[in-house]
């Protein structure tokens, strides 16, 4: 039997298994997807090397807080990845990593069904790391023009805005004077609000004063965050993360198996079926 994994620091919230071995069964594919969590970058390495020597393991996934470290030990990158400087999906081929990057996609196929035009729209991006990355990309492939970025640490948030300066304008907001801008849509892609610290929000909304679009969070456990709740109370426009979840496996099993053009047709049918079963699960 194939293996595969996801790995990041803390995995208890991730529904991700739940996700890939759906689709596995789906495809009659002999492999089992399971979390491993990584308690630190020395525990990475290992993993690394665990990898490389065992010939079932077919690839992984890659989340917080390390999608910007594993490129360290990948012998190869995708375009998106050369770009992005970050990889949740990573492929072994012939004793060899590559790294990949299908949050980006995951996203853009996720907001598209919002049908919110965003090329003039100002949109505030909360976080500057690894999903913050693929979100600004995919609002680059879908033309938007007016970015803005808040981290706590603002450092973090320059260097940004100076890594996208050839593909994308952005602002840096301080995080403190975040509430006081105009925007259209936000979109979160901190930690802050996941389980199990349900009670924290990245952004007041309560007092915000300008009107919104959208609030995007992506985040999927809870289904509905602070900053979800506290928007829909004022009839903004919501999305979680799931979606995004579940479009950014599809394509990580593409890469994976090569079954692209079958994919696409279990994507159309089984996509609104999956979201309900992960629902169910909380």
């Amino acid at each position: 039997m194939k293996k595969l994994y996801l790995i990041g620091k803390s995995l208890k919230h991730s529904i991700s298994p739940l996700i890939h071995n759906k689709i596995l069964s789906n495809f009659g594919i002999d492999a089992v997807y399971s979390n491993v969590e990584l308690p630190d970058f020395e525990k990475l390495k290992e993993f690394v090397e665990m990898v490389k020597k065992d010939g079932d393991v077919v690839g992984f996934n890659v989340t917080i807080p390390y999608k910007e470290d594993i490129l360290e030990f990948c012998d190869e990158v995708s375009e998106d990845v050369r770009i992005i400087q970050a990889a949740n999906t990573v492929k072994k081929e012939n004793g060899k990593l590559k790294a990949y990057n299908t949050d980006w996609i995951g996203f853009k196929k996720s907001l598209e069904e919002v049908n919110i035009d965003v090329k003039d729209k100002k949109i505030l991006i909360l976080g500057a790391g690894g999903a913050a990355k693929a979100c600004i990309y995919g609002f680059y492939k879908m033309g938007a023009k007016q970015i803005f970025v808040a981290n706590r640490t603002y450092e973090k948030a320059t260097r940004l805005r100076d890594y996208f300066r050839e593909f994308v304008q952005l602002q840096v907001i301080n995080w403190l004077k975040k509430e006081s801008y105009e925007y259209d849509i936000i979109i979160n892609t901190t930690p802050i609000g996941m389980f199990p610290e349900v009670e924290k929000s990245p952004f007041d909304i309560r007092e915000y004063r300008f009107n919104l679009l959208l609030v995007y969070d992506t985040i999927y456990n809870p289904p509905l965050t602070k900053l979800l709740k506290e928007a829909e109370l004022k009839n903004i426009n919501t999305s979680n993360g799931l979606k995004m979840l579940i479009y950014q496996a599809i394509e990580a099993e593409k890469i994976w198996w090569n079954i692209a053009k079958d994919i696409e047709q279990f994507e159309k049918e089984e996509l609104d079926v999956l979201s309900r079963n992960v629902l169910m699960t909380y």
